[in-house]
């Protein structure tokens, strides 16, 4: 009896499944870089094909984190996930203290995230491997995307409070208090740290301190993470304005009426900077000649900004309508659709077109 009671516990084991222990690739910010580029080499040329697809949660929000195979996501139910991006299989997932907004960072061993206020705000450094707890700080509630770089892990709360974290223990390094809250993730340049609050406000950190060097006004409200290069940020605004602004001295470099509202990242490909408006104008603007920005007008309402590829540029709609399109004339490569709203772009990661739905779908194409 004793040996087909081990037989049995042994046959009703559950599997467990880890992450890799380390992994080469790391997604420090928003969309993965400062330009969010991170797609911008690859080519889907014909309509791609339904490879698998998930439903870590109940809601996923915030843009996913890819490294070497695998694809980490937060939920609105408190959770963690950790996805094989051949497979989808859940290779693990973490409940936290609060609802995550944010998508997670990845460095080669570690997985970040935050958390909102609701009921303790929280950032977590968890194992690439198994999920487990490296470390977590109180910080209030985040619901704007964290940024990394070598030694510090920033985050920017609903309450106006920025801090600079350890990123191997969670030691509060710093903390400043700015006017408004953060909802666009703090942006590391060459020139500081930039952040941008909801009182309209630019401001200027020293990365090392928190001390602030420059405030500015910005030229409307950003929801929306800045696309940045060694010397610039670009911005869009919810009133539909899209800028060039000098990061050393927070000076707006020039502006573009759109006429329609920015609610998603822009994006710099190619010497381009992409921006799609919420009413569906794709905008180009040659950063030698940003007087001659090109515009096509897709006809649709979108909230998450566009992706650029090798061969087009993939915008989402928010019915779940997605298409890779020509810049210069909308021609319509191929489209795909998927259930529930789409609020993040899209991202194209190790031959794979990855789209995340409002109702917890994690869809893979191929």
């Amino acid at each position: 009896m004793t040996v087909l009671c081990t037989v049995n516990a042994i046959a009703c084991a559950p599997v467990i499944r880890h992450g890799p222990a380390s992994q080469p690739v790391t997604w420090p910010v928003y969309l993965g870089s400062p330009a969010h580029d991170r797609s911008a080499t690859a080519r889907i040329d014909a309509t791609p094909q339904l490879a698998w697809h998930a439903s870590p949660g109940r809601e996923i929000r915030g843009a996913p984190a890819a490294g070497k195979g695998v694809l980490a996501v937060g939920t609105t139910d408190k959770l963690v996930v950790l996805l094989g991006t051949d497979s989808g299989q859940v290779l693990w997932d973490h409940r936290v203290s609060g609802t995550i907004r944010s998508g997670p960072l990845l460095t080669d061993s570690l997985v970040y995230v935050a958390t909102e206020e609701s009921p303790s705000g929280r950032v977590y450094a968890l194992q690439m491997r198994t999920g487990k707890v490296a470390w977590d700080t109180k910080t209030g509630g985040v619901a704007a995307a964290l940024s990394l770089t070598r030694d510090r892990l920033f985050a920017g709360t609903e309450s106006g409070m920025v801090l600079a974290l350890d990123p191997d223990t969670g030691g509060i390094l710093w903390r400043r208090r700015l006017t408004g809250a953060v909802r666009a993730a703090p942006v590391p340049t060459s020139a500081g740290l930039v952040v941008i609050t909801t009182s309209d406000s630019l401001y200027l950190l020293d990365p090392a301190t928190g001390a602030v060097r420059h405030r500015s006004g910005a030229p409307g409200p950003v929801l929306a993470t800045p696309a940045a290069d060694s010397a610039h940020i670009y911005l869009g605004t919810v009133t539909g304005i899209l800028a060039e602004v000098d990061p050393a001295t927070l000076d707006t470099v020039w502006t573009r009426n759109l006429g329609a509202g920015i609610y998603g990242a822009p994006a710099l490909a190619r010497d381009t900077l992409f921006a799609l408006t919420r009413t569906g104008l794709l905008v180009s603007v040659p950063l030698a000649t940003p007087a001659a920005p090109h515009q096509v007008d897709l006809n649709l309402v979108a909230v998450a900004g566009p992706t650029p590829l090798a061969n087009g540029v993939v915008v989402a709609a928010v019915g779940g309508v997605v298409r890779c399109v020509d810049p210069g004339t909308g021609a319509e490569h191929w489209r795909v659709t998927v259930p529930g709203r789409i609020d993040e772009p899209a991202l194209v990661w190790e031959g794979r077109l990855i789209l995340i739905g409002s109702r917890g779908q994690v869809v893979s194409y191929k």
